[in-house]
């Protein structure tokens, strides 16, 4: 694949929806990448990003009361074709069938299962008594600022903002006495508080509790204050009329912010101009890029290659026929995502890898 990242169509940002905005605090940058390429991952994403939209579809039919143990195995092969079926019209097969290559299969089955044993979340859907929205749109006046709350529950005296999680919900940290104290995911919180405000924006009135929810049935309340959320929201209104007007102005190096924990799995790093610099330094992103200046092939189809990367030679091996690295040349300027570490010198391909010829 070809890109040149001086040919990139840049946007003006319409909106920040409360699930990116975290991220968008993090590195502007990305989320501007990510509106010029439409949102479609320049990196091959993992299955198990895949089976997380089907986990969601399936624990909103269950609080809806809409799946029971009975019905659980055929709702789940319908999810699973559907997901299939949807990655096939967008041109994404290297993961297909999705049960061939997502580690674990079972147990993540048995775990969506389980959310209908003993759940309080069941019990939800039992109550005549409670509303349930399901992928309810909230947004501001404008729609500046607005996304998809997975699940809202109202009752007579108070009303839940739910989020479902495939992934840990919290991080430890060890505090001053040498504790260890688990805290939420800062990127979940923001979510949850700006969901909070944006549904105040439209019924005058703020949640009472706003929760997470994961694979494992483990459920979260999410402390916050209304002031919070006024704060989240004035801070993502700035920031979008911030970003917008470094777009127009194309000062593009004062919105990219490049670390390890920033950089490492973004998903449009092929394009960041910024990132390639930074990476001339920093060698724990199993990223190369580098001039190709040798090719061996072998009877199996395989291929090795070696880059100068820095001055210094460094060898990728083990480069399967499904990436055509025979169409490349000596002397193309290539970068290669999301390798293998091996040693020093030398890293391997696997299926999530990508290589893009770099035009300079």
């Amino acid at each position: 694949m070809c890109l040149s990242p001086s040919k990139i169509k840049y946007k003006q940002l319409t909106r920040i929806a409360p699930s990116h905005f975290y991220a968008m605090v993090q590195c502007p940058y990305k989320v501007v990448l990510a509106e010029a390429f439409d949102w479609r991952p320049l990196i091959p994403l993992s299955p198990n990003t895949y089976i997380g939209s089907v986990f969601h579809k399936l624990m909103e039919k269950i609080i809806k009361g809409k799946i029971s143990e009975e019905n659980f195995n055929e709702a789940w092969e319908s999810e699973i074709k559907s997901k299939e079926n949807e990655l096939r019209h967008e041109g994404i097969t290297f993961c297909l069938p999705l049960k061939k290559h997502i580690q674990n299969i079972g147990l993540k089955k048995i775990l969506i299962k389980n959310q209908l044993k003993n759940s309080p979340n069941t019990s939800i859907s039992k109550n005549k008594h409670i509303e349930i929205l399901s992928e309810k749109w909230l947004q501001n006046e404008n729609g500046t600022i607005g996304g998809m709350a997975d699940l809202i529950t109202k009752s007579v005296n108070s009303t839940s903002i739910w989020d479902f999680k495939t992934g840990k919900l919290t991080y430890n940290i060890v505090d001053e006495s040498g504790e260890i104290i688990s805290l939420v995911k800062d990127d979940y919180e923001y979510q949850l508080k700006l969901y909070a405000q944006l549904y105040f924006i439209n019924y005058k009135v703020y949640p009472d509790y706003l929760c997470l929810i994961d694979m494992n049935k483990k459920s979260i309340k999410i402390d916050f204050t209304y002031e919070e959320c006024q704060s989240l929201y004035k801070q993502a209104q700035n920031l979008l009329l911030e970003v917008n007007s470094n777009i127009q102005k194309s000062q593009f190096s004062i919105l990219a912010n490049c670390s390890i924990s920033n950089c490492r799995y973004c998903l449009y790093r092929p394009a960041c101009s910024f990132y390639h610099s930074w990476l001339q330094t920093n060698s724990q992103t199993n990223d190369v890029i580098g001039r190709l200046i040798n090719t061996k092939h072998f009877f199996n189809g395989n291929v090795n290659i070696t880059l100068e990367v820095n001055e210094r030679p460094i060898s990728i091996v083990e480069i399967a026929p499904s990436f055509a690295i025979e169409k490349y040349k000596i002397g193309d300027y290539l970068g290669f995502y999301g390798l293998k570490h091996k040693d020093e010198n030398t890293y391997s391909m696997n299926k999530y890898s990508c290589v893009y010829d770099m035009i300079q």
